[in-house]
């Protein structure tokens, strides 16, 4: 009998096959990329529910889709609604500073003066802030705009991670059976993915929320207008490793200085510098002992990127996607570097 020649011999099949694997998923990632932020926030609430969702299951005997949609409750009201709040507060905020642009130029206007005075020539003026008001206002229309494809991203998202609760373990056997890695390797996956999902997705936004709640607190104290909505920007950059709220606090304490108001100026720079900088220290040191240590760098480049593709849910998941892509790089280092 003669058999026929193989047009493809040795491993040169293999790599057909791994080229054939990898264009097709190219091609569905970028044909769900407008869902990649729902498929991280579901993988993400997953890892942080799926202990309590086997404890629903095997300890209190629950049904699979009622323990489920209690979660997705839980996640809706706990996470969801006060992070839409948070966005509601800031839009009606930008919103009033933008409808009354010259009014909020004239108000930094003694701040203006000096830093031109101490540059020695004018660098800002009044009409530098309302241009860029009216260039943050273009993109208005924009954002409003997206609401609509984030009601569909969260409709996604509670889909996916509806199914990925019911099957609760079964996904996991799935995935790892197509992995190339040894159980040992699996193990670590699993170990240091939920480490680093718990450090990105609770550290960050517990930083956030008490350096937020603080520094709201030191505004009120020593006079700053809007305590609230500038504790709230506080927060938020506070996701920023080395500088973090200083971004808005050094600022507020010069500006109350540059208007005469000397005390409440000392007094806000000195409460940032040492209760606001002492409790963010503090917190990321308690977190990196209780979870994964993120290193500032992933954190910076993390909020970069992800900013610029997912928008606001970016400063959890840039940092984490480039964290998983540390992680398989070790893996893969002791699988197959290290072994040989």
């Amino acid at each position: 009998m003669i058999h026929e020649q193989n047009l493809f011999p040795g491993k040169s099949r293999q790599f057909i096959v791994i080229f054939i694997i990898t264009g097709l998923f190219i091609f569905l990632l970028y044909s769900l990329s407008n869902f990649i932020t729902a498929f991280l926030g579901a993988l993400i609430f997953y890892v942080l529910f799926r202990k309590f969702m086997n404890t629903l299951i095997h300890k209190y005997h629950w049904k699979k889709w009622l323990a489920a949609t209690l979660i997705i409750l839980i996640s809706f009201l706990v996470i969801v609604v006060p992070s839409f709040g948070l966005i509601y507060v800031l839009f009606s905020k930008v919103q009033s500073i933008l409808a009354n642009p010259t009014d909020v130029a004239l108000g930094y206007h003694t701040l203006i003066n000096k830093l031109n005075e101490a540059a020695g020539r004018e660098i800002i003026t009044n009409n530098t802030i309302v241009d860029f008001s009216k260039s943050i206002a273009n993109q208005v229309p924009g954002i409003l705009n997206s609401a609509l494809d984030l009601f569909g991203s969260m409709l996604m998202l509670y889909f996916l991670l509806y199914n990925l609760l019911v099957n609760t373990g079964d996904i996991e056997r799935k995935i790892f059976r197509y992995l190339p890695f040894s159980k040992h390797g699996i193990d670590i996956l699993t170990k240091e993915l939920r480490s680093m999902t718990y450090a990105n997705a609770i550290a960050v936004p517990a930083i956030a929320l008490c350096q937020g709640i603080i520094a709201s607190i030191g505004f009120w104290i020593f006079g700053l207008t809007d305590p609230l909505f500038w504790g709230i920007m506080c927060g938020c950059t506070s996701v920023i490793p080395i500088i973090g709220g200083g971004l808005i606090w050094i600022p507020a304490g010069i500006y109350l200085l540059s208007t005469g108001e000397n005390w409440q100026g000392i007094g806000l720079l000195a409460y940032s510098g040492l209760i606001i900088s002492t409790v963010d220290n503090l917190l990321r040191f308690l977190f990196a002992r209780w979870f994964a240590d993120v290193h500032p760098i992933i954190t910076i480049l993390g909020v970069i990127i992800g900013l610029k593709w997912f928008g606001l849910p970016g400063l959890v998941f840039g940092p984490l996607v480039i964290s998983y892509f540390f992680l398989l790089l070790k893996i893969y280092k002791e699988e197959f570097i290290s072994s040989e």
